[in-house]
């Protein structure tokens, strides 16, 4: 899969760049697949490191590079051919820290629109993260941004350093969106999002309360983030089956934040259960 991720990047139409490849412990003979393949690929960069998740090796690609900016990529991502283009001239025109651009996912042969399709083009904080994060890991960096902080390196958190990067970094800065889709996530069952619920679920709560240490949020902001921490683990309890878990986050971010619309439909689909709801579409489409 990575070598797509690796091609799409090669195939820009700005050619003005360098690519590094973190290998973070793999055991599968992919750091000896992808030397062999890129062997006369000048542009691409090989680095071997023992198993320290995500966020250590974001930073340890982030150190290695040359370039002024340095955009992140999961194995999972493909980059339309003008994708950096487009970066460039918007990075020439604003010199912004942080720059972002619009993704679509890829699913069985169709384009889904991401969480950031409806934004308008322009600058935000942290504020458009307290609900989560709707970039996924598609930012690019200035690397000599004096107030740039790192991803957080202890594995504990894996699966959330790129809300809490974004949380830290945009609490006393900003980033800008680009009005424009370049990148395609390929949605699959082994995205990390997609793993054991109860885990998705316990790292989401240690990541809030690492977010709560860091970044300084009014009574209004502190409301949001919690309610949407208690949502978020409404809907993995709901996937899980787990009804009685359901309510019990359903109504503690009522309490929160008052009624939503979105907690009274997932309240009223919890009461047949995810299992029976999808045997009945099973029916219906039989």
């Amino acid at each position: 899969m990575v070598e797509k991720t690796v091609d799409s990047v090669l195939n820009q139409t700005f050619q003005n760049f360098e690519i590094i490849l973190v290998d973070d412990g793999s055991t599968d003979g992919s750091f000896e697949h992808l030397s062999r393949l890129y062997l006369n690929e000048k542009k691409v960069i090989i680095i071997k490191q023992v198993n320290l998740e995500r966020g250590a090796a974001r930073n340890n690609g982030l150190k290695t590079a040359i370039g002024e900016y340095v955009q992140f990529l999961d194995s999972d991502d493909t980059l339309l051919n003008h994708h950096l283009e487009d970066l460039n001239q918007t990075i020439q025109r604003l010199h912004p820290d942080f720059i972002s651009t619009k993704f679509e996912f890829a699913k069985d042969g169709r384009l889904i629109p991401s969480d950031n399709s409806k934004l308008k083009e322009g600058y935000y904080n942290y504020n458009l993260f307290l609900t989560g994060n709707p970039f996924a890991c598609n930012v690019c960096v200035r690397r000599s941004n004096p107030k740039l902080r790192l991803f957080e390196e202890d594995r504990k958190y894996s699966i959330k350093e790129d809300w809490m990067f974004f949380l830290e970094n945009l609490s006393d800065q900003k980033i800008y969106l680009l009005d424009r889709v370049t990148m395609h996530i390929l949605e699959h069952e082994g995205r990390s999002m997609h793993g054991d619920n109860s885990v998705l679920i316990k790292k989401t709560k240690l990541a809030e309360d690492w977010i709560l240490t860091r970044v300084a949020l009014n009574e209004t902001e502190l409301k949001i983030i919690k309610s949407h921490v208690n949502y978020f683990s409404a809907i993995h309890s709901y996937i899980d089956g787990n009804k009685k878990a359901v309510f019990a986050y359903l109504w503690r971010a009522a309490q929160l934040n008052g009624i939503k619309m979105k907690y009274l439909i997932l309240a009223i689909k919890n009461i047949p259960g995810h299992i029976i709801l999808n045997k009945c579409k099973g029916l219906l489409r039989g």
